[in-house]
Formats: structure tokens, C-alpha cells, sequence
């Protein structure tokens, strides 16, 4: 089918009863804009499309009207890592003295890569604006996840896979914009300083606040129990203190798991803030609501929690009360739904925290713990342990998302140390306090303001989230029912937000932003039989969302952006979900084992809105292991590694 064609049928769907245009009624202009809908993008289906990031859809624009007006979407490049932006290279990997690391730490074989180290793999963006409307100066703020692989320090050996080897890195570029076509170029670069906060570990999603700072988490926290006498070498390398452990000096695993602020101001300076307060997490990112207090972090890893900060000022978050959340199930098919309950874990300044992570506080100080083994040879020896079966956190050279291998260990806190646990070992802390643990892959966050509702994208609904399916996890609050190779395929779940809500103790919550409730809104479904002329590597169906990951959301446009991170599709896809319509839209295919990443919705800067989005280790070996030939070797040979920083242009200006 042409573009013209598809775009003709899809103006026929588009055509909604009047009500779904009066129910938003504003004061009627002209040039209001009613109403934003997409064209689809076709799958790829020759290895040329395969191996490239592309969008072929439209952006169909209603106006109050009742015209009509298309505007084709593209995707364009801002740059690569390893590019040259104004003297600087992007995505270099440095140490505190921002000197390029030329040497990686070994691996569990004692290898070692050879740098320099450019990560390929751009996570998120944060496009800031400052200045006076007309005049402003664009900043945009983008943090690398982690580097796929790289070249072995012995000529001759195969390459070595980087994942969790080095120190990561942020960068910050200015933005030129063409006032006329909208288009945008970077101009100058530089690495945000990680100094003040002693390198940053695995930055994945994040999000920008309402007071224009970019709020970044770090994923997959380090096993504390395990750095209490390991060195910490990825950090150490960036520290310049290798093979010191804590007590020596080295890196200390504390430092690292916590949501990190950003600050530019208008000359392009940056300050950088790691958030204790706010818990420690295998944080995806912390999404901040409109009260500009109350924020959520989804906890990527399996077998997790589901937190809620509220802080005590608006814009400030140094301070406040952390939360989980207890799922409460009122059904059990289609994904599931439930009551949420949250459970009040304490609450603490950042001062506070940060000064037991500097005086050296350690896994063993926080908790007493004996293995399951021990505890039920003798459980009268161990009287006030408790079972807890959770994501244990990321090991050096543990593989991505995989951490420690779970199992229920007892544990125990010492007397005087629950506000160390609650800070520092939220999740275990959180398990302990009765919170549900069996989530599973939870990402990114978003929320819809006018009808005050959360998303939150499960990525893969499995494990300790099916019935009959816990093994020997301690809580089965989460039974749901269904096809496990559909669950397997993920799912967005919507959350209803209010407030007059009291936490498990009866205490009042002091926000009008909690989620109460929780349910699957889309979910994906695995592969029907013959849907072969395309998609033929996928296990989930091709023309549904699989495995969501970042998650946006645009009030303008009434439209959840969802981006793929999945196994399941060789190439993953960047989705629109009309929340008025239900209709959901594939806008952005990626290139062979790909991820979306970086999404913000940036709706009017000078006429013109842009869609960040990056494209994050594309045709890495890691991802395209488990497919044949042709595509682990000669679809890959196809593809650029590096990834890109980029941004979906061709809408106009959608608010005022």
C-alpha cells in the first residue's frame, strides 16, 4: 500500500464522533489544535529496513475548525557517540579528572578492553530551555547507560562485552535551531562533571521535572553485601583507586543506586545532586507529578517493589518519606487489576544519608542474614529473621538485569538501623515491611494530568507475577491468570491518582497525587500462526506493542508515547497510544536489536515540536546471540553500533 493510500484509510478511522472533541472544549480558535492522530509505520521486511532506524507515518492534525492538515514525521541525527561536537567527542568515558579511560577493569577471566571508550548506548534525554520565549537557549542533557563491547587489551582476542565494566557518563550539548524548517544541530558538547557525586553508575531512563532539572536514575544498584569486601572496579576506575575496596578508600557500593539531579542554568553550567532521600533502587528514573512533590520510580529487575516519594517542599527534593506499595487483587485475567495499598518506610533528609554512606556503613551494619539452608536447619536460632526473596542487585560483571541469583535469604535488622535500611536497602527494607516483591521488569513512568492517571510499563509480566508460578517467594500477592507466553509479552498498566488516602499504619498521606488503584491498559501477545510476510524472528505478535519500556506522555496530543525494550521483536518499535481511542500506533521502527530511548515530548519550542528519541546499542552481540546466522552475522554487519542521539521531527507547534 502507497503512503497515500494508507494515509486515505487512516483519515476514514480518524473521523471520531463530535463528542470526543467537545469533551476537552476550550475557547474555540481557528488554530486550536482538537485533535492529534498517527499513521503507522510499516515493519520492516528486507534486511536493508532491518538494519536502520526509520519512521514513514504522519501526523494527522485536527484543528477546532474541522480541518484537516498532514505533516510527515522524520527522524533525524543529532550525533553519534565518538562524533565530534565542537572540539568534544560524544560519549567519551572518563575519570574524575575527566581524562579519557584508556583501560578497563577485568573481568571475571582477568581480561581487560583497550580504550578509549565511547558508550553506545544513549539512554535519556532532557531538552532544557532557558531564557525568555524567542530568545531561548536550548540545552539538551543525555546520559549513556553503558558501553557493548570493546576491543581486548591482548591483540588477537575476541572482542570483551563491557556491560557494568566502566563508569558511565552524561553529556550536555547546545542546540542550534533553524527557526524556519524547525531543525535542530548540536554545536557544542561537553561531559557533565561526576565529581560531586563519585561517577555515575548505569544511568538509564529519566525525566525532567517541572522545575526544569533532569532527574536521572541509576539502574541496577550494586550488591552492597558483596562490595562490603570486593573492590568496586568499574567505579574505582573513574575514582582513580583501583583494586581498593571501601574500607580502603575504593568505591562504595552506597554511593551508587539513587536518582540523580542535573541542574543547567542559561551559560551552560552544570550542578549535579545525588538523591538519598529518595531510596535506593535499581531506579529506571523518578517521574515527579504535578504537585511538584510526589514523585514515582519504577525498579527495573525482577522480583521488585513499586515506590512512592513525597517530599516535604515543592521542588526540593532533599527531603521527604518513601513509600511501597502492597498489590491488593481484585481480578486476575487481562494482565490484572488491584487496590494499592502504600506502606509508610520512614522518612529522611539526604544530609542524613549521606553521612553513613561517607562514614562507611556497610551491608553487615544494616542487617543480620543467614541462607534459607540455615535458617530452617535451626529456626529457633534465628527467631525475628524473616524470609525475603527480591532482586538482589547488579555484580560487576553480572550480565544486564540478571544481579545476583535470587533466592529467599533471612534477614534481620539491627537494632537503631531501620532508617539505613529504608534508605539504603529500600527494596529488601520494603519486603520486610510487607510490601509485594514480585513485580516484574518494572520501567518507565508517566502520567496523564487532566484525568489523573499514572502509567507504568511492566516489560515482562512473568515469573513471580503468574499463578501458580512463586516457587519459594515468601508473598504471592500478584496471581494472575492467562497465557504465559502472552504475559511474557508485557504490559502498560494505568494507575487512578488521588488524594485522602491514609498509608497501611492509618497514617494520612499528605498528597492528592496517589495511586490507588492499578490495572493493565495495553498489553502485548505472542506471535500468531502465519504472520510470516514480516516480523519472522519475532516471538510476540509484530503488530503489537512487546516488552514497553520508556514511557511518555503528551497532555497536547492525549497520547502515551511507548518505547520497546524486547527480546521479542528483533526490531523494536516506538508506539502511540490514543487514550481516547484506545488506538495504538507503531511510529518508529529501530534498527536490529535496538532500543528506543530518550523519549520527551517537547510541544512547542519557536512553531515546532520534536519527539527526543534515541536509538541505544543497536546490533549488539549480546542482544542478537540467540538468533541464526543471518542475523547474528550478517544482518548485524549491516548495522551502525554506535546508536544515536536524535529527535522525531515534523509536528507543529501543539500548545500555545
Amino acid at each position: 500500500m502507497t503512503r497515500h493510500s494508507v494515509l486515505t484509510a487512516a483519515l476514514s478511522i480518524f473521523c471520531l464522533p463530535s463528542f470526543v472533541l467537545q469533551a476537552h472544549a476550550e475557547p474555540r480558535t481557528a488554530n486550536r489544535i482538537a485533535k492529534v492522530e498517527f499513521t503507522s509505520t510499516p515493519a520492516p521486511a528486507t534486511a536493508e529496513e532491518m538494519a536502520v532506524g526509520y519512521t514513514r507515518s504522519d501526523a494527522v492534525v485536527t484543528y477546532a475548525d474541522g480541518r484537516r492538515k498532514v505533516f510527515p514525521l522524520s527522524y533525524n541525527v543529532l550525533y553519534r557517540p565518538g562524533n565530534v561536537v565542537g572540539g568534544r567527542q560524544a560519549a567519551l568515558i572518563v575519570d574524575r579528572e575527566g581524562k579519557p579511560i584508556m583501560r578497563s577493569s577485568p573481568d571475571e577471566k582477568g581480561d581487560a578492553a583497550k580504550g578509549p571508550f565511547f558508550a553506545f548506548a544513549p539512554d535519556a534525554n532532557s531538552l532544557i530551555r532557558l531564557g525568555e520565549k524567542g530568545r531561548e537557549r536550548l540545552y539538551l542533557v543525555t546520559q549513556f547507560e553503558y558501553h557493548t563491547e570493546a576491543p581486548s587489551a591482548v591483540d588477537g582476542n575476541p572482542p570483551l562485552q563491557m556491560y557494568a565494566q566502566l563508569p558511565m557518563a552524561m553529556n550536555l550539548a547546545a542546540l542550534r535551531q533553524n527557526g524556519k524548517t524547525g531543525r535542530l544541530q548540536a554545536v557544542k558538547l561537553s561531559n557533565i562533571d561526576m565529581g560531586p557525586i563519585n561517577g555515575l553508575w548505569i544511568p538509564c531512563a529519566a525525566s525532567l521535572t517541572p522545575w526544569n532539572t533532569h532527574l536521572a536514575g541509576e539502574e541496577y544498584e550494586p550488591y552492597a553485601r558483596l562490595f562490603e569486601n570486593a573492590p568496586l572496579e568499574p567505579m574505582n576506575l573513574f575514582l582513580k583507586t583501583p583494586g581498593k575496596t571501601a574500607r580502603e578508600g575504593g568505591a562504595k557500593a552506597y554511593d551508587y543506586g539513587h536518582p540523580v539531579e542535573v541542574s543547567v542554568d542559561a551559560g551552560g553550567r552544570t550542578s549535579v545532586v545525588r538523591r538519598y532521600a529518595m531510596g535506593r533502587l535499581a531506579a529506571e528514573l523518578a517521574h515527579v507529578m504535578p504537585d511538584e512533590r510526589t514523585v514515582y520510580m519504577g525498579d527495573d529487575g525482577r522480583d521488585v517493589v513499586f515506590f512512592m516519594f513525597i517530599a516535604d517542599k515543592p521542588r526540593d527534593l532533599s527531603a521527604g518519606t518513601l513509600y511501597a506499595a502492597r498489590w491488593e487483587q481484585t481480578e486476575a485475567a487481562n494482565g490484572g487489576k488491584a487496590v494499592l495499598r502504600w506502606i509508610r518506610l520512614g522518612h529522611a533528609a539526604e544530609s542524613e544519608i549521606k553521612a553513613l554512606v561517607d562514614n562507611g556503613i556497610s551491608f553487615s551494619d544494616i542487617f543480620e542474614s543467614v541462607d534459607a539452608e540455615a535458617y530452617k536447619g535451626n529456626p529457633a536460632a534465628h527467631a525475628g529473621f524473616q524470609p525475603v526473596y527480591v532482586y538482589g542487585g547488579s555484580a560487576a560483571s553480572s550480565k544486564p538485569g540478571s544481579g545476583v541469583k535470587p533466592g529467599t535469604v533471612y534477614l534481620r535488622v539491627r537494632p537503631g538501623m531501620e532508617k539505613a535500611a529504608a534508605f539504603l536497602e529500600s527494596r529488601r527494607y520494603a519486603a520486610l515491611r510487607g510490601a509485594t516483591t514480585e513485580f516484574t521488569k518494572m520501567e518507565g513512568v508517566a502520567h496523564n494530568g487532566r484525568d489523573k492517571k499514572l502509567y507504568i510499563a511492566m516489560s515482562y509480566v512473568e515469573a513471580g507475577m503468574i499463578g501458580g508460578k512463586n516457587d519459594d517467594r515468601p508473598r504471592d500477592d500478584i496471581r494472575l491468570t492467562g497465557d504465559a507466553k502472552d504475559l511474557a509479552c508485557g504490559a502498560v498498566y494505568e494507575s487512578r491518582l488521588g488524594g485522602g488516602q491514609s498509608d497501611t499504619d492509618g497514617s494520612p498521606i499528605p498528597s492528592d497525587w496517589v495511586a490507588a488503584t492499578m490495572e493493565a491498559l495495553v498489553t502485548g501477545g505472542r506471535k500468531s500462526f502465519g504472520q510470516t510476510a514480516y516480523g519472522k524472528h519475532d516471538a510476540c505478535d509484530t503488530d503489537r506493542m512487546a516488552n514497553p519500556d520508556n514511557l511518555k506522555y503528551s497532555e497536547e496530543m492525549r497520547t502515551l508515547f511507548i518505547g520497546e525494550d524486547s527480546g521479542n521483536h528483533l526490531n523494536n518499535f516506538l508506539w502511540t497510544y490514543n487514550v481516547d481511542t484506545s488506538r495504538l500506533t507503531r511510529i518508529m521502527s529501530a534498527p536490529a536489536g535496538a532500543e528506543h530511548t530518550g523519549l520527551q515530548i517537547v510541544p512547542n519550542v519557536n512553531g515546532h515540536t520534536y519527539i527526543m528519541s534515541n536509538i541505544q546499542h543497536p546490533g549488539a552481540a549480546q542482544d542478537l546471540k540467540k538468533y541464526p546466522d543471518e542475523v547474528k552475522v550478517q544482518l548485524r554487519s549491516r548495522v551502525d553500533p554506535r546508536g544515536s542521539v536524535g529527535y522525531i521531527s515534523g509536528l507543529p507547534a501543539l500548545k500555545r
